[in-house]
């Protein structure tokens, strides 16, 4: 139809189509193809990390403590949910990567739920790695984060090493913490990275178990340094051994960093492996991924072995020995005859006045060691719970008010020695080898200590006086019947001697299980099953050694005996003398009287003597006589030792 007989109704309705196309077309023009959106900017990174192969480099793996697995694939160390941002983030490095690219771009939530404030270590490297400008970032706050780095204002780090508790079998071994040290110099104000199980059973057997197989979980925390010290040296008297990190500040940034990440993160806790030790390596290898610390551990992790790997690597400088407070008392005792140690308790329990100090013949010098000896006891008695606060208060200014009037004393007086610090000490795995006598006829021993120390071993380094040892075994030949046998395989043998004295009455104990060869009443020797535990005391000897008595009870258990078991009370006195750095000798002497199962009653007395020749190697002499109802054994072992 020509256009002139249109109307203007139908001009109008046509130019309105023709303007909807033209519109249209603009459209489909600016959404095809070659005008598409640009990607975001998340996808561009992601992107770029996967061709830059990011989510397998070792950074990123110690960030999320990834370790492979027996089937060629990744696992994270960290049990917690709330540590990855992929639901697949435990075992897939990839998709835990992409996730948390993804999530830094996430808009602003509350302060500090962000994961930009939540993994500030990760955020930090990607940075680096892919070169994110800071204006791309969303803003986000992350207040505590911000106050928290500022109050730390870490310039340096420390490894802490609290020495075993001779009275704890869950601290024998030790400890291991990290310290963050600030621009001051005390550096009782600087913050601590600790690392322990949550665990309050206290059921003996139940908290082996639950430790054991990891069902306990563990927590990483930062708290100032000086309530661990209080904790360690003063509550439980244990010596500590810091070693400073030769890490730059770049590196002790870093180490901070992934702290944070883990605050109030958990992971399955397991006591002989993925413990304390173990899990501050990973920190260390974030400050500085080069180290292969984590991966370099065996079936299990002593701090020791946290200060030998340390040491190996050449990050650790000289040790610095901090005495506990048991130690000072100990040291500041040991200047005082038995009349000025009691006049001090007496002032510590509120039993006499500070004014009363002076005794007759007594120095100004006696005195103030009196008083300085009573205030320390107080000190100790209050951290103790013995006092309340106003009772501290008044008696502990009373004394201080009296060794005032005395004017300043020697300097150094009360300086303890330090003794030879964990890395001078033998390594924690032992393998002997020798050969000996036993009732006229040679054998030859192989003897395996997987861990840990033997009260005979040598103590540099260690704790005298205590024992804890795993599944040490022994194996015999006999040339001349061509026989192979197990002498002994003791699953578990702990020991603690510790002297008891005016100011500490501590307890003496030890238990054991495992099996050992032993004389039966007919006098031939069996391979029998022991359970053996026992409790009481200890002293110093008068040349500085342990001596202690102990009430025992044996449980054997055996084919030989009648009705195949055997159980009695006993006694035990042994000493323990260090008589010079490479000589150490053990007397004992035991006797059991088995009164159920197979009655018998058996004594026996042992001389032993090691001989230190390096940090690695020593000698042991043993010479023993058993007696079993009229029949005797005689036994001399010598043994050398390797230590590893």
């Amino acid at each position: 139809m020509p256009p002139d007989f249109l109307s203007r109704k139908q001009v109008h309705s046509m130019a309105i189509t023709r303007s909807a196309v033209f519109a249209t077309l603009w459209l489909l023009l600016l959404v095809s193809p070659a005008a598409a959106a640009p990607p975001s900017q998340p996808d561009l990174l992601i992107a770029r990390a996967r061709s830059m192969g990011l989510a397998s480099e070792r950074n990123w793996h110690i960030l999320l403590h990834y370790k492979k697995t027996f089937g060629g694939g990744f696992r994270s160390r960290i049990s917690d949910p709330n540590f990855f941002l992929s639901p697949q983030g435990r075992e897939n490095p990839e998709a835990e990567l992409e996730a948390t690219i993804a999530g830094f771009f996430l808009p602003r939530t509350g302060d500090g739920e962000h994961p930009i404030c939540r993994f500030p270590a990760r955020l930090q490297w990607l940075k680096d790695r892919l070169g994110i400008p800071p204006g791309d970032l969303p803003e986000t706050a992350c207040t505590e984060q911000k106050e928290l780095l500022q109050t730390v204002d870490a310039r340096s780090a420390v490894l802490v090493f609290p020495v075993g508790h001779i009275n704890s079998p869950a601290s024998m071994f030790g400890h291991t913490l990290l310290r963050f040290d600030g621009p001051t110099k005390s550096n009782l104000i600087s913050f601590a990275v600790n690392y322990a199980a949550d665990a309050n059973d206290k059921n003996g057997l139940l908290y082996a178990y639950k430790g054991l197989c990891g069902k306990y979980k563990g927590y990483y925390s930062l708290m100032p340094y000086y309530l661990k010290v209080k904790e360690y040296g003063d509550l439980e008297h244990r010596d500590m051994w810091e070693y400073r990190l030769r890490l730059s500040q770049e590196e002790v940034d870093r180490m901070l960093l992934h702290t944070l990440e883990l605050e109030r993160i958990s992971s399955q806790y397991f006591f002989l492996d993925e413990n304390c030790s173990f899990n501050l390596l990973f920190l260390i290898e974030a400050a500085r991924p080069t180290l292969h610390l984590s991966d370099r551990t065996g079936l299990w992790v002593l701090p020791t072995d946290t200060i030998e790997l340390a040491r190996e690597n050449g990050i650790v400088d000289e040790a610095v020995y901090r005495p506990s407070q048991g130690a000072r008392i100990v040291k500041m005792a040991s200047l005082l005859d038995a009349e000025g140690q009691k006049a001090a308790l007496k002032l510590a329990q509120g039993k006499s006045e500070p004014s009363k100090a002076a005794r007759a013949g007594a120095s100004v010098q006696q005195q103030r060691e009196v008083l300085d000896l009573a205030a320390e006891m107080v000190q100790l008695r209050y951290a103790r719970k013995e006092l309340e606060k106003d009772d501290f208060n008044k008696l502990y200014l009373k004394i201080l008010a009296q060794r005032s009037r005395m004017g300043k004393g020697e300097d150094d007086l009360y300086t303890v020695a330090p003794p030879p610090p964990p890395d001078a000490g033998h390594g924690t795995v032992k393998l002997g080898a020798g050969g000996g006598v036993r009732r006229d006829e040679w054998f030859g021993e192989l003897r395996l200590q997987p861990a840990f120390h033997d009260m005979l071993d040598p103590d540099q380094g260690y704790i005298r006086g205590a024992q804890i040892k795993f599944l040490d075994t022994a194996l015999r030949y006999a040339p001349e019947h061509d026989r192979l046998w197990l002498k002994s395989l003791h699953l578990l043998d702990i020991a603690s001697t510790s002297p008891r004295d005016r100011f500490f009455t501590p307890l003496s104990w030890k238990a054991a299980a495992g099996w050992d060869t032993e004389a039966m009443k007919d006098g031939r020797d069996s391979l029998i099953f022991r359970v053996n535990t026992g409790g009481g005391f200890a002293a110093r000897s008068p040349f500085g050694g342990i001596l202690h008595a102990l009430g025992e009870v044996d449980l054997n258990a055996g084919r030989r005996f009648a009705g195949n078991v055997a159980a009695g009370p006993g006694v035990s006195l042994g000493a323990l003398e260090q008589v010079t750095d490479w000589w150490k000798l053990q007397l004992k002497g035991e006797a059991f009287y088995y009164l159920l199962g197979d009655e018998r009653v058996a004594v026996k007395g042992t001389v032993a003597q090691n001989f230190r020749l390096t940090r690695n190697d020593s000698v042991n002499l043993e010479l023993s006589y058993q007696e079993v109802e009229g029949h005797s054994v005689r036994e001399a072992t010598l043994l050398w030792n390797r230590y590893f």
